[in-house]
């Protein structure tokens, strides 16, 4: 390898890792805003917003991380089973403070009785289907990190069950990207 091209990656690497640091920084900052929004569930809207960036984050990475799993390529199983289990309990934290918070969406004089008044069908499409989308990244995660973790570092032989936790993380992130921007459109609408 010459120098020039190991400088390259070097560079390459640290541009890639500057953008993923800042873009994170802005979504943090933009989330963690909405502990100082003038409201009283200012402190759900915070924790859950938060929460779900994290997790989509963490997931978004992990589909990266899945592609070889289901190419049949040598993974650092160990390193993702570490990320796996974050992945599993960011999911957690989201479906925890997002069912917080949804106690004041469906309370009296909420988001949900302003979408129904306003905009009734965005709310008997989307956000019922929403409630239930929402729920499936954490048990699908769960699944994945107590697969790596029950056949440890051995299910690399397995080509079967590598392709199942790498198409079972592809699929969790899915439901999180669906329920994540369904979430946006919420906040956009009307903020909890």
């Amino acid at each position: 390898m010459s120098a020039g091209h190991y400088i390259h990656d070097n560079f390459s690497k640290l541009v890639i890792r500057s953008q993923v640091g800042i873009a994170l920084t802005l979504l943090l900052i933009l989330t963690a805003s909405d502990f100082w929004y003038p409201s009283d569930y200012s402190l759900k809207a915070g924790v859950h917003g938060v929460s779900a960036i994290l997790a989509v984050v963490v997931g978004t990475y992990l589909t990266h991380r899945a592609i070889p799993l289901i190419k049949g390529m040598h993974v650092r199983l160990e390193s993702l089973r570490h990320w796996l289990l974050a992945a599993t309990l960011l999911n957690l934290a989201g479906a925890i403070s997002g069912n917080w918070i949804y106690m004041r969406y469906r309370g009296q004089d909420g988001p949900r009785d302003w979408i129904l008044a306003h905009v009734p069908t965005i709310h008997n499409v989307l956000m019922e289907f929403k409630e239930f989308v929402s729920l499936f990244p954490f048990p699908l995660m769960l699944l994945a990190t107590a697969t790596l973790y029950y056949y440890g570092l051995s299910i690399q032989m397995r080509r079967d069950l590598t392709r199942f936790v790498g198409i079972t993380i592809l699929v969790s992130w899915s439901f999180l990207m669906i329920g994540f921007v369904v979430g946006l459109v919420l906040a956009k609408l009307r903020f909890v």
